[in-house]
């Protein structure tokens, strides 16, 4: 008896251990640990950068930085395009054939160089007649690199070919040489432009490596791009720049929003420096999203059934961590803030808590959203959600923000992702696939 006990027990262990290697040995898991690791890294990063910056510029100098990224942001979403999302289902779909999916790469390449020359040309005006964008034009320009750094990185070529490992050891052996270079370089508001310049070449550099790394390990061939594969992945990835157009409604150009209505720029030093510690609070739920992302896109070819049991994986993953986040932000922002920032900015405490319900929102709109209704490829739908948002949040700024300052910009953006939330979940119950339908 005891030794039939005995035989049992190993049998479960060895069962289980079995499990976690299987488990382990997945794309998926291999995707999101090596997504993880990225993030965890650059979680570490972020944690000295951000409140080195905050320290080192003060709220004033930091508010400007704030300001002038939202406006070049903004202008790098137009140069994404979406490509992240539809150049990653097209991969996704022809990585067996090198050839064709060298000739998508290169399109989306060449697609994306036109938008960042059309961008620039748009950017001359606005830094020309704008009276507060002319206070920082020479921010502004310096921090065009990121725009030429979005085009180069192929994000969507390695998550279509599921290889995220090179994308986390390309962003954190840059990123950390551009904190070093922040540490010694930055000692006081005068070395704004200084940190500018880094924070631009460092996103520039990120972008030449990865292009180099896609040519060199995954056979990629360099053929001109014909205008008329440009025109077709422009075309194929239309509906999801509209979304992502509209995200900068909401998401992008917050502090650059809220720059334009108030007249102390220390506001929004406050507020960026509160909404970049969000940003980094949600960085462990980006890793499943998109690790799933490509497995489900394809599974949303074969069976909705399939996708919708791979979407209930998700939900079980995501739902805890965000909620376990959440708690921590809401409870603790004062003791967070104090810890990261400094006494000087407990003006972002209060800014943090409310804008910390938008971890919960991400834990579930990433769901309904990003992989139920873009995998489906319900992207006018996704559009019309996003733009509606966006209408929300510039609507509401305009009422809030003259009253409460950053609490009324956190408090929009709080109601444009709500909104996300429950307009995604309401047209994926409606049309059959909600994860969470009987």
């Amino acid at each position: 008896m005891k030794d039939s006990l005995e035989a049992t027990r190993w049998n479960s262990l060895g069962n289980f251990r079995l499990l976690i290697r299987r488990a382990l040995q997945s794309t998926v898991a291999r995707n999101a640990l090596s997504l993880y690791s990225f993030r965890f890294s650059n979680y570490l990063l972020q944690l000295i950068t951000i409140p080195y910056l905050v320290r080192m510029l003060g709220a004033e100098s930091f508010g400007i930085l704030g300001f002038a990224q939202g406006l070049v942001n903004s202008f790098a979403v137009v140069v994404d395009y979406g490509f992240d999302w539809s150049a990653t289902r097209e991969i996704s779909t022809r990585r067996e054939n090198i050839a064709s999916a060298s000739r998508v790469a290169m399109s989306i390449w060449g697609a994306k160089l036109c938008l960042c020359l059309l961008c620039l040309i748009a950017l001359l005006p606005v830094t020309f007649l704008v009276a507060k964008v002319r206070m920082a034009a020479l921010l502004v320009w310096a921090l065009t690199g990121i725009m030429f750094g979005r085009v180069l990185f192929p994000t969507w070529l390695f998550q279509g070919l599921e290889r995220m490992g090179a994308i986390a050891i390309i962003n954190v052996s840059i990123r950390a040489i551009g904190l070093l270079a922040l540490i010694v370089l930055v000692r006081g508001p005068k070395d704004l432009l200084v940190c500018v310049i880094i924070l631009s070449g460092q996103s520039f550099l990120t972008g030449v490596c990865g292009a180099i790394y896609a040519f060199s390990k995954f056979e990629i061939r360099l053929v001109t791009p014909s205008w008329r594969d440009i025109v077709k992945s422009l075309k194929d990835g239309w509906a999801l720049f509209l979304s992502s157009g509209a995200s900068i409604l909401y998401l992008s150009g917050n502090a650059f929003i809220l720059g334009m209505l108030v007249p102390d720029i220390s506001l929004v030093g406050y507020y960026d420096a509160a909404e970049r510690l969000v940003r980094v609070a949600m960085d462990p739920l980006g890793p499943i999203y998109q690790a799933f992302f490509p497995r489900i896109n394809k599974l949303a070819h074969v069976s909705k059934e399939l996708t919708l049991r791979e979407g209930r994986r998700v939900l079980a993953l995501l739902v805890p961590l965000g909620i376990a986040i959440f708690a921590v932000m809401m409870v603790g922002s004062p003791i967070i803030v104090r810890v990261v920032f400094g006494a000087k900015f407990m003006a972002s405490a209060g800014i943090l808590r409310i804008l910390s319900f938008n971890v919960l929102n991400l834990a579930l709109a990433a769901v309904w959203s990003t992989l139920m209704m873009m995998s489906f490829k319900r992207d006018y739908a996704v559009v019309k959600i996003l733009l509606g948002a966006g209408l929300v949040n510039v609507g509401l700024a305009f009422l809030l923000v003259p009253a409460y300052g950053a609490k009324g910009m956190a408090a929009c953006v709080v109601a444009a992702e709500t909104f996300v939330n429950v307009s995604s979940f309401l047209y994926t119950l409606k049309h059959g696939l909600n994860p969470l339908r009987l």
